[in-house]
């Protein structure tokens, strides 16, 4: 009887040894799941930078006639502060989002003067642009920038890609009204 009861307890410290090492497995992993979750929540989400786009001449990035249509060219005019000129930069810097479409280059293109209009967001390549620290809107797929069309201060010039250059037509500004 005695070995019975020395076998019985030692069987029976096994199972506490192995509830031992999965409470302590669970502590560690609750501890961890809990640790990541705080970690997680004390990350700032980034925050969307929205406004107007302001560029050369004082002229602001606007959806022509603010329609949703896909094509509808985008514009330089005068800031009025319609829904039209209110931008949105979604996920820091990857895409510049109006009225609830993307700013879009034009059948994916990749020449100079290749025109940008609205289009649908759908994750290409062709509406990716990365704010550079000079201001300008480097779209990678194409390796050109955001620019104003020769220099243009006429109201409803469509906007195009071009050899990034660093001069002021390829220069924006988020909530301003206008700059030189």
């Amino acid at each position: 009887m005695a070995k019975a009861s020395s076998s019985r307890s030692t069987n029976a410290a096994k199972p506490k040894g192995r509830r031992l090492r999965t409470r302590l497995a669970l502590t560690v992993a609750a501890s961890s799941t809990l640790l990541l979750t705080f970690a997680i929540a004390a990350t700032p989400a980034s925050a969307d930078t929205s406004g107007s786009i302001s560029g050369y001449g004082g002229l602001c990035l606007d959806d022509r006639a603010a329609s949703t249509a896909n094509y509808n060219a985008i514009q330089v005019y005068t800031c009025n502060g319609t829904g039209a000129q209110q931008w949105t930069e979604v996920s820091a810097g990857s895409t510049l989002q109006v009225l609830g479409k993307c700013l879009d280059v034009n059948g994916g293109g990749t020449g100079d003067g290749t025109p940008v209009d609205l289009f649908d967001c759908n994750g290409t390549g062709a509406q990716v642009w990365i704010p550079q620290s000079n201001g300008a809107f480097y779209n990678p797929q194409s390796n050109k920038c955001l620019d104003d069309t020769n220099w243009s201060t006429t109201p409803g010039t469509q906007a195009q890609i071009w050899d990034c250059s660093g001069n002021a037509n390829q220069s924006w500004s988020f909530g301003s009204l206008g700059r030189d």
